[in-house]
């Protein structure tokens, strides 16, 4: 004979207590052997007749789930307690799971959840229902990021290592014979939003001519006087091994000397150093404190021989690029010398998805993508699952770009375009601030968007909004 599963329903409301306890009772196997309408009288109810599975509403009068579900699980940590709410509000989730539940249901879930659910508990198993399960796998990832984040998610020497180049580069050998040809100039500057291979341009100039440089992905971190110099240190430490060095006493002083005092030391240790030297420094939009700019405007404005500085950057620095431009001493590459022309679109789409493809072809998806290194690969990435027997000739009409987010991105892609703020897409979603910028984070990576009102603009390019 089977042995039946007891259980206890606790909800303030006798009507929906008697549509449980009928769904309950068809089921073979399970018995309702008590209700409660608080959660004080839960607990004793609980003490008495030790049922196999609770079901736990959330708001009661004179002690609501949640306190009631900690007492139960302090005093019997082997109750098998299932959350049965109308919320799905992050918080509510959180704390009843905190105060020990096995399982949380929305009161909206289809009847033979409910049945699945307590049969899970009885088995010793878990159940959430989807949307829970949603916000507990959204949770984790935040724990995970913040445990990266503490722990340092990038080592310090990827910070000095130039980007490995990918298969299937498009050489674009216009653009390197510039590069090496304006070399002799004492700062190139490429300048354009993300996504345009500026990093990814300037690694294969560096390969194909074999110059001695130094590399630099700026981060946040870096956005402090101090801390950038001790970065530049840092990065230098290797060719100046063997000369006299200036800079780390200065910058190890309880007080930092004026700029002036730091521009010198630092100029004066890289002409020490008799070899040529190229200078990458990646990221430099990321960068806002003035005393930063003070200090490379007056290392700028001191050419060091053999010594070249290459800075990228989404946006014009705060630099003297006027006085450089007008001594004949800035090379320079914004967005239109970046986007792809067609003929480099025809090689990047007959490389990537291994066919022919005519010129009006490569035209259009030019024309619809603007040049944008990105939004190609956003396309292409699309068009992977397509079969062998499509036809030759590929329409940029036929990418779905909607799948390039998941459907959260896609939610708050369509909030952003409401202007609403971090907290108010979260209440929106019912999700947390923290959870918001998480997605945002990954919208921004996808569409290689450097802040909103850009995520939103690109989307729109790509005819995703």
């Amino acid at each position: 004979m089977q042995k039946q599963t007891s259980i206890l329903l606790v909800d303030d409301h006798a009507m929906l207590r008697k549509g449980l306890r009928a769904l309950i009772e068809q089921e073979p196997g399970l018995t309702v052997i008590e209700e409660a309408e608080n959660g004080q009288e839960a607990i004793e109810k609980v003490r008495k007749l030790q049922p196999d599975v609770v079901v736990m509403d959330i708001n009661m009068p004179r002690l609501n789930g949640i306190e009631a579900t900690r007492q139960i699980f302090a005093e019997n940590p082997d109750c098998r307690i299932l959350a049965l709410s109308i919320h799905s509000a992050r918080r509510y989730v959180e704390e009843m799971l905190e105060a020990g539940v096995a399982g949380y249901l929305l009161k909206e879930s289809a009847p033979e959840e409910l049945l699945a659910a307590i049969h899970a508990l009885r088995d010793g198993k878990g159940y959430l229902s989807k949307d829970i399960t949603e916000l507990v796998i959204e949770k984790v990832r935040e724990t995970a990021a913040a445990a990266a984040a503490t722990n340092g998610s990038r080592s310090d020497s990827r910070k000095w290592r130039k980007p490995e180049l990918t298969d299937g580069l498009i050489h674009r050998r216009d653009l390197v014979l510039r590069l090496e040809n304006e070399h002799h100039k004492f700062l190139t500057l490429l300048v354009a939003p993300a996504g345009y291979g500026k990093s990814t341009l300037v690694c294969d100039w560096l390969n194909r001519h074999r110059h001695p440089h130094l590399w630099w992905s700026i981060d946040r971190e870096d956005n402090n006087l101090r801390r950038f110099c001790e970065s530049w240190v840092a990065m230098t430490a290797e060719p100046l091994a063997d000369r006299p060095r200036h800079l780390p006493a200065l910058v190890e002083a309880a007080n930092l000397p004026p700029v002036s005092i730091l521009a010198g030391a630092l100029v004066a240790e890289l002409a020490e150093c008799p070899e040529d030297l190229t200078i990458v420094l990646e990221n430099m939009h990321l960068l806002k404190d003035k005393a930063i700019f003070d200090l490379l405007s007056r290392v700028l404005t001191s050419p060091i021989e053999s010594k070249r500085f290459v800075i990228i950057t989404r946006q014009d620095p705060f630099l003297p690029i006027s006085s450089l431009r007008a001594n004949h001493q800035l090379c320079e590459l914004r967005t239109r010398d970046l986007e792809f022309s067609a003929r480099d679109v025809q090689s990047y789409l007959e490389t990537a998805l291994a066919r022919e493809i005519d010129a009006e072809t490569a035209a259009s998806w030019q024309e619809r993508t603007e040049g944008w290194v990105t939004g190609l690969q956003l396309a292409v990435n699309t068009l992977a699952g397509q079969k062998d027997d499509a036809p030759e000739k590929v329409r940029v009409e036929q990418v779905n770009w909607r799948t390039v987010l998941t459907n959260r991105e896609y939610e708050i892609l369509l909030l952003l375009q409401e202007r609403l703020r971090d907290k108010e897409i979260a209440d929106r979603l019912c999700i947390s601030a923290e959870t918001v910028k998480t997605h945002l984070n990954n919208i921004y990576g996808k569409l290689q968007a450097g802040d909103r009102r850009d995520a939103v603009t690109r989307a729109q390019q790509l005819k995703i909004l």
